[in-house]
């Protein structure tokens, strides 16, 4: 997976590509963890072509962070990724915005 980090001000958007499974987990745990201490954090999953149950708990994660720290929203969610989202209940909790 690769993931794109874009700034401004205080908003953070990180755009994912490829899957997002055990193997490539780590690192969307660091590129939130590098998110800084107050901000909004903005995931694009665009590109992310599998979601496994890890890495929906590496966005549950990142979800819950971002909630000490701002606000936390997902865009351009594919059709498949907001299907397995979902059938696991987090399509509303995770607050996607598009």
């Amino acid at each position: 997976m690769e993931i794109g980090k874009i700034t401004d001000g205080n908003a953070v958007m990180l755009s994912l590509s490829g899957k997002l499974d055990a193997h490539s987990a780590p690192a969307l745990a660091a590129a939130v963890g590098e998110v800084g201490e107050r901000c909004d954090l903005v995931i694009d999953l665009e590109g992310v072509t599998y979601l496994s149950s890890i890495g929906l708990r590496e966005l549950v994660r990142a979800e819950r962070k971002m909630a000490e720290r701002g606000t936390f929203g997902m865009v351009n969610t594919p059709e498949n990724v907001a299907q397995t989202l979902r059938m696991t209940g987090l399509y509303e909790r995770l607050n996607i915005l598009s």
